[in-house]
């Protein structure tokens, strides 16, 4: 790798950053979130055969790629459309910047819960109890809405009371279930727990990203506009909902950021993780290589 070029990037990625530039943002994170189904897509050509819990794994990434392009819908703004009233000014767009920001929170949980899945422990027994947790629990949560569904549901909710049967034996049999204390084995058993009794925070350490660094305060403030605390009606009646106050334009920019790095991740994630994706990645373009091996790096420190 020539030296002077990799400089010459980094300049060029720092300046990105500090720009604030929103159309040069919106670009790199649809190339970006591109890239990410490109390189996962190949399991698909190649038919590989999943292990259960990969087949799940392939659920999130979906899920990331279309938020992403929901979030570059949504920063294109709103005009104003009635049918009682003309729009008189159609040069003025509103931000539905509230939306924009919980679908940023909700990849960013998508985004630890692979992690926690994944990648935070290397012990494949750990990997399984996290797994069988996480899918049990939604299981139990699933059978609580449709306890009293129509008679077409009826069969899928037996079929799912013995797959938490199935799952419940599996567990208990972990050996990594046995060193949970008895409140929390009992507790998991009966009612479930899809982080496996962590909280985000301990998601977050875990995952080893920085205390102080890009994603720190991103679940606190996501969390303060995806709740409706009073701090959100403060910003959004001094910014008018208008797209182009500073505030929402510095705002859209970093959350649209925090997604382009959190998508820089689940390529690192998916290529560490699957060998045919990583035969794909190499053959990138090698400034692409560089810039999402920056991004990587750069939410870890």
């Amino acid at each position: 790798m020539d030296l002077g070029k990799e400089t010459t990037w980094v300049l060029e990625f720092y300046k990105l950053y500090e720009s604030r530039n929103i159309d040069e943002i919106k670009k790199r994170l649809f190339d970006i979130s591109d890239i990410m189904i490109y390189l996962h897509e190949i399991l698909a050509e190649k038919n590989l055969k999943l292990q259960e819990k990969d087949m799940y794994s392939e659920q999130l990434v979906i899920k990331l790629h279309l938020q992403n392009l929901s979030l570059l819908e949504l920063s294109k703004g709103h005009s104003i459309k009635s049918n009682f009233y003309e729009n008189k000014a159609p040069h003025i767009k509103f931000l539905d910047l509230s939306s924009i920001i919980t679908i940023v929170r909700s990849q960013y949980e998508s985004l630890l819960m692979y992690q926690h899945l994944y990648i935070n422990s290397d012990c494949e027994n750990e990997q399984k109890l996290r797994f069988e947790s996480w899918i049990m629990s939604s299981m139990m949560l699933r059978s609580k809405v449709f306890s009293r569904s129509t008679a077409i549901d009826k069969q899928r909710f037996e079929n799912e009371q013995e797959a938490i049967m199935r799952l419940r034996k599996s567990i208990s049999n972990n050996e990594i279930f046995q060193k949970l204390s008895e409140k929390q084995q009992k507790s998991l058993l009966e009612n479930g727990s899809g982080k496996l009794f962590k909280s985000w925070d301990t998601l977050f350490l875990e995952s080893k990203f920085s205390e102080k660094g890009v994603f720190s305060k991103l679940y606190y403030t996501a969390s303060v506009y995806a709740h409706s605390e009073g701090i959100l009606a403060l910003q959004l009646k001094e910014t008018k909902h208008l797209m182009e106050h500073e505030h929402m334009k510095e705002t859209l920019y970093l959350m649209l950021f925090y997604s382009y790095l959190m998508t820089s991740i689940m390529i690192k994630n998916i290529t560490n993780k699957f060998p045919l994706v990583k035969e794909r990645y190499d053959k990138l373009d090698e400034k692409k290589k560089f810039e999402i091996d920056f991004n990587y790096l750069l939410s870890f420190k």
